[in-house]
């Protein structure tokens, strides 16, 4: 990655599908568990209640509620769509490992000077358990930040946050994540160098998307490439 090292001073860095592997592992347990209650639903297979979650999340993309559309299609009552989505996002936190490199990626940076920032988006606890079973509360970051939407909280003010407290311009800034619509898109409005992580569900839709809403500055399958 060729960026003008000089220039920076900070890193912005997301969690889920970007510090680890989240696609196949909490998606797909809280997939495989809510198949279950879904093949009850619709008297089916649970197999078969799977592979209709997938589908629903490729048709209606990643930020679409899918199980208010499963609920839409099978003439279910919208509490179920709540009880499902709740099922799904409410899983035990547990068998998840930060990817290879991140470990000494984040240090080597943080002895390099750089501030550290993890911001994250999800319900706070559930997030703080990742954060604490992934063992990232050992001090590698400067901050980090949980922002939950149904708080209202968003990417967005978080950064700006960032940015106000630590006296950074957007310029000095990289942000890096896999999800083009929220931490990319908002790193680029702000003015951010935005870094997509090639990995996970999001970063798949995002392969398929006809018109891309952004672009990102710069791309890695590895976070220690951010060293470069």
């Amino acid at each position: 990655m060729l960026i003008q090292s000089e220039k920076i001073k900070a890193f912005i860095i997301d969690l889920d599908d970007t510090l680890y592997d989240c696609s196949n592992t909490l998606v797909v347990r809280g997939r495989r568990r809510v198949a279950k209650t879904i093949a009850g639903l619709i008297n089916c297979a649970e197999e078969k209640a799977y592979l209709l979650q997938q589908e629903l999340e490729e048709k209606y993309g990643t930020k679409a509620n899918i199980y208010e559309k499963l609920a839409a299609l099978h003439n279910l009552p919208q509490t179920c769509a709540k009880e499902l989505l709740k099922e799904f996002v409410h899983i035990e936190i547990s068998n998840i490992a930060l990817f290879p490199d991140v470990t000494n990626t984040l240090l080597k940076l943080k002895s390099q000077g750089y501030k550290l920032f993890l911001v994250t988006s999800g319900e706070n606890k559930i997030q703080k358990r990742k954060i604490k079973t992934l063992g990232l509360n050992g001090g590698y970051f400067d901050e980090m930040l949980i922002t939950d939407r149904e708080l209202g909280h968003t990417k967005e003010n978080c950064f700006k946050q960032i940015m106000q407290r630590y006296k950074l311009n957007p310029e000095e800034v990289v942000c890096v994540g896999d999800k083009s619509e929220d931490e990319l898109l908002t790193g680029k409005v702000l003015g951010m160098i935005t870094v997509m992580f090639e990995h996970g569900r999001h970063y798949n839709a995002y392969l398929k998307e006809t018109h891309k809403q952004i672009k990102p500055d710069y791309s890695i399958k590895h976070i220690q490439e951010l060293l470069g």
